[in-house]
């Protein structure tokens, strides 16, 4: 059954090779990028958005030919292995950046980030009061969530319930269509 499923397999590898080397290439230019607004805008636009639909799309298409018909369930299961694989990949390579390669960069983002949303509420106007509520909040939210490898664990299965929905979408698109005598 693996071997049906080997073109979803091998995008996603692809998929996630390429969005570790995206990653690396920001970080080696800014560790911090991730934390200001172009930085989370991008990383969404390109995790969530770009290579997910790309690579997925690809994954059932180059799988379709091993399936006859290729129904929902065999376009769905391709794009969503395409997803699971590629999850993994990143995973692994989260997991080694945040214990063994920069075990102090998910604090130095969580601190960038909270002066640039102080820098961005002290220019709306907020006063000092409010703005050190918000920042003391978010900072309480932060030390409750967890770090770490089971940080990124939990993250990884957030993306997989949004890679499940692309999956959905593409199988429905991507089954093969009923012809006219099944329809009667």
């Amino acid at each position: 059954m693996i071997n049906l499923y080997k073109p979803a397999i091998d995008q996603g590898i692809r998929m996630g090779i390429i969005s570790i080397i995206v990653f690396l290439v920001i970080y080696a230019f800014d560790p911090l990028f991730f934390a200001k607004p172009t930085g989370i805008l991008t990383m969404l636009i390109v995790n969530l958005l770009a290579l997910p639909i790309v690579f997925m799309i690809l994954g059932a298409r180059n799988t379709k030919a091993n399936f006859t018909p290729y129904t929902f369930g065999n376009a769905f299961n391709a794009a969503f292995f395409t997803g699971i694989v590629s999850a993994l990949i990143v995973l692994v390579f989260n997991i080694i950046l945040i214990t063994l390669i920069d075990p102090t960069w998910e604090q130095s983002l969580f601190e960038e980030s909270m002066n640039t949303t102080e820098t961005f509420l002290s220019d709306s106007g907020l006063s000092q009061e409010d703005i050190d509520e918000s920042i003391a909040k978010a900072t309480e939210s932060y030390a409750d969530q967890p770090k770490g490898a089971l940080g990124a664990i939990i993250n990884t299965g957030k993306g997989l319930v949004w890679y499940l929905i692309i999956a959905l979408i593409i199988g429905a698109v991507q089954k093969d269509k009923k012809t006219e005598e099944e329809l009667i």
